[in-house]
């Protein structure tokens, strides 16, 4: 399976979500196992890096960001391109503009699946969003 995966994996996985936690670690070590053909964006590092450093502390922010990029995952750059076709996948979709920035780059990239947390990509037709509750291992 080729996918997007969205920073709420990496997050939940790092900060042990009570729920999510353990299927979203699964997620990651099928990302390792190349199980998945996995691609996320610079703008969802920088979101990991953030959150964790906020919630959790700077040094684990660092290396869940080490780690990550450690991975056999493809971490796409956003282009001024993407911004400004957010635009209309915003307003057409009513996303918020970060996620819709998302959706820019995997059309770009003719990624159809994305691995997200977030109920809303489910208005996003032209693709499939996999929760982690639904994600099954290959």
């Amino acid at each position: 399976m080729r996918a997007f995966i969205d920073s709420n994996i990496f997050i939940y996985a790092a900060q042990s979500h009570p729920v999510l936690g353990k299927r979203c670690r699964q997620i990651i070590e099928d990302i390792e196992n190349e199980k998945i053909a996995a691609v996320t964006s610079s703008l969802n590092i920088s979101e990991i890096g953030e959150v964790i450093s906020r919630y959790v502390g700077k040094a684990e922010a660092v290396r869940a960001v080490e780690l990550i990029s450690a991975l056999p995952m493809g971490i796409e750059p956003v282009s001024k391109e993407n911004t400004i076709d957010a635009i209309s996948i915003f307003s057409k979709y009513n996303i918020n503009y970060a996620d819709a920035i998302m959706v820019s780059v995997m059309n770009e990239k003719f990624i159809g699946t994305i691995i997200t947390n977030d109920k809303h990509f489910g208005k996003v037709k032209e693709i499939n969003a996999i929760k982690p509750k639904e994600y099954k291992t290959l």
